[in-house]
């Protein structure tokens, strides 16, 4: 928590202030690690941003919580891939400390405004207002100042998947609410017909149309699944994306050993 001129407090976002200077932001997914030691790496890598994947794992409820308070005192944005739109969940998942929603398969405004209604408060949504919150120590915060200062600190984050998603992306882009339009590459370019095929024209296309909703709507655009060699993603970063997932630390830890083996016996 910072507190401004005025003695205000403010709920700070590393990822917020990095995409407001128009600057690119990292975000590290975990989908092994449970125990806080994960951010510190994450924070040590450079990352703005670390996010559990709910979706993709079995890591509990508490574990998530000890990572996203470690990321709030480590100063990186602490995020939390959840299971849909419509995880029942999400209230707690940010009351423990989450500084945003990654919401996977956002098919329609429908789905978007869900999710928005899951994660902000009135009067744009629905979440439940807790007395005590990690964002302020734990501390006394007014009610009105502290649901202020946490809703516009808090992303929402709709991951866009499938062919039925790119045909609604401007409603979607449209809902009060969405803060970035998240491209799950691998799994539209499956749905669409030409999985992993990255660098296809169908697959910029995709890109494009992402990219230009989200500068309409005034939101901002990201990618996840892209490999980082190839320099495919780099091209696609100079696109417009704004907000890239590294992927899981899984990944990456099994690509270092293996590359350190690889070394050694040659």
């Amino acid at each position: 928590m910072t507190r401004s001129a005025a003695d205000t407090p403010q709920v700070p976002n590393t990822v917020l202030d990095v995409l407001r200077r128009g600057e690119l932001a990292t975000a590290l997914s975990v989908r092994l690690a449970r125990t806080p030691e994960i951010v510190m790496l994450a924070r040590a890598a450079g990352f703005d941003a670390i996010f559990v994947d709910l979706e993709h794992s079995t890591i509990s409820d508490d574990a998530t919580a000890q990572i996203n308070l470690t990321a709030l005192t480590a100063g990186i944005t602490p995020l939390v891939h959840v299971r849909s739109a419509y995880s029942e969940n999400i209230g707690a998942t940010l009351d423990g400390g989450a500084l945003g929603i990654i919401v996977p398969h956002v098919d329609s405004a429908q789905d978007a405004t869900a999710a928005v209604c899951a994660a902000r408060y009135a009067p744009r949504g629905e979440r439940g207002i807790s007395s005590a919150l990690p964002f302020f120590d734990y501390r006394t915060v007014p009610t009105a100042t502290a649901t202020a200062a946490v809703d516009a600190a808090t992303l929402v984050i709709a991951m866009i998947e499938s062919q039925t998603a790119l045909d609604n992306i401007d409603e979607i882009a449209a809902v009060d609410g969405i803060d970035i339009l998240l491209v799950g590459a691998n799994d539209l370019t499956n749905d669409i017909g030409i999985a992993g095929e990255y660098a296809s024209e169908k697959a910029w296309a995709a890109y494009q149309r992402v990219i230009g909703a989200a500068e309409t709507a005034g939101k901002f655009a990201g990618i996840g699944g892209v490999p980082v060699d190839g320099g495919v993603l780099r091209d696609i970063i100079q696109a417009g994306m704004r907000f890239v997932s590294a992927g899981p630390e899984i990944r990456h830890l099994g690509r270092a050993i293996t590359a350190w083996n690889d070394e050694v016996r040659g």
